[in-house]
């Protein structure tokens, strides 16, 4: 659109001044000999004037003040809106806190291994598994044992990982959350918490579920670090330890760290390192790293056993809060 101005400029000249061109001589008594007129080489030399336009929106005054007072009315209703979404987190987090106070802050479930075909079997059936009760058949009678919950031996990863779920999201209103499994040689800890590539343990599913949450929650910003260390032959040994410069090639792994209390009475482990994580490839990156760097041996009952004592440190930092 070309704008034009509603005023245009009016040049007067004197009346006096102007003559008419019929009776104006073209030519003086030493005019040019071209006549007057430039000659045609100079109109050739010449460049062209380049032609100046302005594209010019015009709202009238009545739509911008409606504009306006849309906008203004959008700004009301987001505020309106997080300030609803911070009154739904709160009623989140004390349902959450109520439903974990009525379950119990500790919890401890029991998880059925199938049985392998190099397992050595006295009975049949030796373990009868319900919702939250075991019975193990001995050669002198039946015990029975009590837990917040039995897997049963057909139980899938998915569905040990949805009991430990919602304590995920405690992590990130700023609750301190273990996950711990326990048990003899072979019975499936490693499986449980690590897992394989086709059927991840609770520990990668973690990760994921933690920065998918984050990543749904504008409100608030989290920043993430990953610590891994191991108890191994009675030495504290640091996974994410840098590579020695002098042997590139090998996982390097620092032992003999200390651990100490902070004066709020939390527990450290002085010189652990500690490594910001951005993303979820750098997560999985980083996990991958310190797993590599376990210490792993041959047993009678399993040929690549974990000989250590093992922990996945997840540092969750949120505004005044940090959590592990």
């Amino acid at each position: 659109m070309l704008a034009s101005s509603e005023h245009i400029p009016v040049i007067s000249l004197p009346t006096e001044d102007l003559k008419d061109p019929l009776n104006t001589p073209l030519m003086g008594s030493n005019s040019d000999p071209s006549g007057g007129f430039l000659p045609a080489s100079r109109f050739s030399e010449s460049q062209p004037l380049p032609a100046v336009c302005t594209d010019v929106t015009v709202i009238p005054e009545h739509e911008k003040q409606q504009l306006e007072r849309t906008i203004a009315n959008l700004e009301d209703e987001i505020l309106q809106m997080r300030q609803k979404q911070r009154l739904l987190d709160e009623r989140r987090r004390l349902a959450l806190n109520s439903i974990i106070d009525i379950k119990g802050s500790i919890r401890v479930f029991c998880r059925v291994r199938p049985f392998l075909p190099t397992d050595r079997r006295k009975f049949h059936e030796p373990v009868t598994a319900e919702l939250e009760k075991i019975a193990v058949k001995m050669p002198g009678g039946v015990k029975e044992f009590g837990f917040d919950r039995v897997f049963h031996k057909e139980a899938s990863q998915e569905d040990v990982y949805a009991e430990v779920k919602p304590i995920l999201r405690s992590a990130l209103d700023g609750h301190n959350v273990c996950v711990l499994a326990y048990g003899q040689t072979g019975t499936g800890k490693t499986f449980t918490m690590d897992g394989v590539n086709d059927q991840p343990g609770i520990v990668p599913r973690a990760l994921e579920e933690l920065f998918s949450q984050s990543s749904l929650n504008e409100l608030s910003s989290h920043t993430f670090y990953m610590s891994m260390v191991e108890v191994y032959l009675g030495n504290i040994r640091d996974l994410l330890a840098p590579k020695p410069t002098h042997k590139p090639h090998e996982v390097s792994s620092r032992c003999n760290l200390n651990i100490q209390s902070d004066p709020k009475g939390l527990i450290e482990i002085e010189g652990l390192t500690e490594v910001q994580i951005s993303d979820l490839g750098k997560a999985k990156w980083w996990y991958n790293r310190g797993r590599r760097a376990r210490a792993t041996s041959w047993t009678h009952v399993n040929e690549a056993s974990s000989r250590s004592h093992w922990w996945v440190l997840q540092a969750t930092c949120v505004p005044s809060k940090s959590t592990i």
